[in-house]
């Protein structure tokens, strides 16, 4: 566990938990919702607006996808791998 100074200059970390199907509504405008959960693997799918940046926080800014970078010319959201 951080202590309070470890904290100062950084966000506090808000832990839930969900299951699979179930959701969370950031700012009013991105869904992260739980696909499927098995072992120690975690799918997850965000619905955010095409300004919205996401990338695996392990792998660096570098990484960043912008979400309208992944739609098609028709506004047909890519298929999502399985």
């Amino acid at each position: 566990m951080m202590s309070a100074g470890a904290l100062a200059g950084r966000f506090l970390v808000l832990v839930l938990a969900r299951g699979p199907g179930q959701s969370i509504v950031l700012d009013n405008r991105i869904t992260v919702t739980v696909l499927t959960a098995r072992g120690s693997t975690v799918r997850l799918g965000i619905e955010a607006p095409p300004d919205v940046g996401v990338r695996r926080g392990e792998l660096g800014p570098a990484t960043t996808v912008v979400l309208r970078d992944l739609v098609p010319a028709a506004d047909t959201p890519p298929a999502i791998a399985q």
